[in-house]
C-alpha cells in the first residue's frame, strides 16, 4: 500500500514537471537544440564510423588473415647501378619451393603474374585483367567456379591454352563467352573451361595488395603466361617462372607473424640481397586496422562528450534560470506540503525530460543525416545498437547531471523566504 503512494506521488511530480515545461514551450524547445544537434552529431559519425570500419575490415579479409603475400617491386635506377653485381632474377617460383621447403608453419604457396594484354571480343566497356596463376590460387583464397572448372595442374604441366573468365567477361562476349568457346589473347586462343560466379565484395587498395574484381578477370596457366606476353617471348629463358605476386598460406593466423621474417630471411639469401620483392601480412594490417579504430572510437567519444557538454550546459543554465523566476512557485508547493525530495526530483525529472527528448528527437534527424550521407557521398554507414542506444543514455546521464544543481538550489529554499519573493 505504501508503495501504491509513492509511485502516485511520483506520477504526480512528473505530471507537474511536464505541464511546468509545457508552458514555456519555446524555451523548452530552445534549451533542447544544443541536445538535438549533438545527438544527432554523434548518432551519425558512430554509424559512419562502424560502416567505414566494417568495410575495412571486410577487405583485409578477403586478402585472407592466415595468408602472407610476397609482392615484386621495380628497384629504383640507382638502386640498380648500386647493386648491379647482384644474382637476384626477380621473384619467382624456385622463391615459393625455397620458402615451402624453409617455413615449417606453410600450407600452400600459390604464384601469379599479372599480363598486359588485349582481348578481342569483348565489349569496349570492359577491359579484362589477365592473369596467369598456378593451380592452386583458387582455392588458397577460397574462389569458387559457378560453371565448369579451375585451371588444373595437368594444365600447369602441359602449358594448356585455357582460361577461366569473370562473369563481366563471359557477358560482354555473349554466346562467345560460353563454356567450351575459345577467346583470343593478343595472338593466342584459349579455350573457356570455366566461369567464375558474380561476386559481392568490393575491390579496392589495401596497402600494397589489391582487392582483385574477379568479375572483370581472365585467369591462364602461369606455365602459358609466355604465349600471352611479347615481352616475356623476347626474354632469355628463366630457370623458373616469374612471378609478381606469392601468396603463401600458413597453417593458422597465430602462425602469420612469426613467418614473416622467416620468409624475408629466405628471401634475403636467394635474392642476394637485393630488396625486389615486398612482404605484406594481412593479419598485420588487420591488427593495425583494429588498434585504428580504438583511437577512432576514443576520438568520436571525445567529439560526443564535447557535443553533449555544451547542450548540458545551455539546459542548466535555463534550469537555473527558471529556479529565480519560479521561487514564489517552489515556496507554495513547500507551504501546501512538498518535501525536500519532491521538489529535487520535479526539477530533475523536467532536465531529464529535456534531455531525454532532445535525445530522441537527434536520433530522428540522425537518420536523416545518415541517409544524406549514404546518398551523397555514396559512403557506407551501419547502424548497431550501441551507436542507437550510447547517445540516448548519455544525453539523459547528462540531463541528470546539469539538473542536479538547479534541483538542488531550489529545494534548499527557505519557504518563508520564497512566499515572500514577488
Amino acid at each position: 500500500m505504501m508503495n501504491l503512494r509513492q509511485n502516485s506521488r511520483f506520477l504526480k511530480i512528473i505530471r507537474l514537471a511536464v505541464k511546468s515545461l509545457l508552458q514555456h514551450k519555446l524555451r523548452a524547445g530552445l534549451s533542447i537544440l544544443g541536445i538535438v544537434c549533438g545527438v544527432a552529431a554523434v548518432f551519425s559519425m558512430l554509424s559512419v564510423g562502424e560502416g567505414a570500419k566494417r568495410e575495412s575490415l571486410s577487405q583485409i579479409e578477403q586478402l585472407g588473415i592466415k595468408n602472407i603475400y610476397v609482392k615484386s617491386i621495380s628497384l629504383p635506377e640507382y638502386t640498380d647501378k648500386k647493386s648491379g653485381t647482384t644474382f637476384s632474377q626477380g621473384l619467382t617460383l624456385n622463391d615459393a619451393q625455397r620458402i615451402k621447403n624453409g617455413c615449417r608453419n606453410v600450407r600452400d604457396i600459390a604464384g601469379l603474374r599479372e599480363l598486359k594484354a588485349s582481348v578481342l571480343g569483348a565489349e569496349k566497356d570492359i577491359s579484362p585483367s589477365i592473369l596467369s596463376c598456378t593451380p592452386n590460387y583458387a582455392s588458397i583464397l577460397n574462389m569458387t567456379v559457378g560453371s565448369g572448372r579451375f585451371i588444373g595442374d595437368l594444365d600447369m604441366q602441359e602449358g594448356s591454352m585455357v582460361c577461366v573468365i569473370g562473369c563481366s567477361v563471359a557477358d560482354s562476349m555473349g554466346i562467345s563467352g560460353s563454356l567450351g568457346n575459345y577467346i583470343r589473347i593478343e595472338d593466342s586462343l584459349f579455350k573457356i573451361v570455366g566461369i567464375l560466379p558474380r561476386t559481392e565484395g568490393k575491390t579496392g587498395k589495401t596497402g600494397a595488395i589489391s582487392l582483385r574484381n574477379y568479375d572483370q578477370m581472365i585467369f591462364i596457366p602461369l606455365s602459358a603466361a609466355g604465349l600471352v606476353s611479347k615481352a616475356t617471348s623476347m626474354q632469355r629463358p628463366a630457370v623458373s617462372p616469374k612471378v609478381t605476386e606469392l601468396i603463401v598460406s600458413v597453417s593458422t593466423a597465430q602462425e602469420v607473424i612469426k613467418s614473416v621474417p622467416a620468409i624475408k630471411r629466405i628471401l634475403e639469401v636467394t635474392h642476394d640481397g637485393a630488396e625486389d620483392y615486398q612482404i605484406v601480412a594481412p593479419q598485420e594490417l588487420l591488427n593495425q586496422s583494429r588498434r585504428i579504430q580504438k583511437i577512432f572510437n576514443v576520438v568520436l567519444g571525445s567529439i560526443a562528450f564535447i557535443s553533449l557538454l555544451v547542450g548540458g550546459i545551455g539546459i542548466m543554465n535555463i534550469m537555473l534560470a527558471t529556479v529565480t523566476e519560479r521561487t514564489r512557485e517552489i515556496g507554495m508547493r513547500r507551504a501546501f506540503g512538498a518535501t525536500y525530495i519532491d521538489i529535487i526530483i520535479q526539477f530533475l525529472a523536467e532536465s531529464t525530460i529535456l534531455t531525454f527528448t532532445g535525445g530522441i528527437i537527434g536520433i530522428l534527424f540522425g537518420f536523416g543525416g545518415i541517409w544524406l550521407i549514404s546518398v551523397i557521398a555514396k559512403w557506407d554507414t551501419t547502424i548497431t545498437f550501441l551507436s542507437l542506444v550510447l547517445p540516448l543514455l548519455t544525453s539523459t546521464v547528462a540531463g541528470i547531471s546539469f539538473g542536479l544543481y538547479p534541483a538542488y538550489t531550489a529545494a534548499r529554499m527557505d519557504p518563508v523566504t520564497a512566499l515572500r519573493s514577488e
